[in-house]
């Protein structure tokens, strides 16, 4: 609860310069950044992977499977998954 008040004090001293859109912009990108750092480095455990796929889906970040990507090799490992979607070519 300590960190949350320092960090509500910070977000004002922050507020205080900068218009709400702009201090919400770094917010996000501040989030989005920390977030894929956490992904990136391997570390994330099972609610981290949660909090990030709950990330995407509240800005409507959605993906389709490609051939030879992992997410592509991931949707053919299903299955059927090739009689509830077709792959789309891998652009060059």
């Amino acid at each position: 609860m300590r960190f949350f008040c320092s960090g509500l004090s910070l977000i004002k001293k922050i507020m205080a310069k900068k218009d709400t859109n702009e201090v919400l912009s770094d917010l996000h990108a501040g989030l989005a950044g920390a977030l894929s750092d956490l992904l990136v480095s391997g570390e994330a455990s099972t609610a981290d992977l949660n909090v990030i796929r709950q990330f995407l889906k509240d800005n409507q970040i959605t993906a389709q499977p490609v051939e030879d990507t992992p997410f592509g090799d991931l949707a053919r490992s299903l299955p059927d998954i090739e009689n509830v979607i077709e792959l789309k070519k891998r652009s060059a």
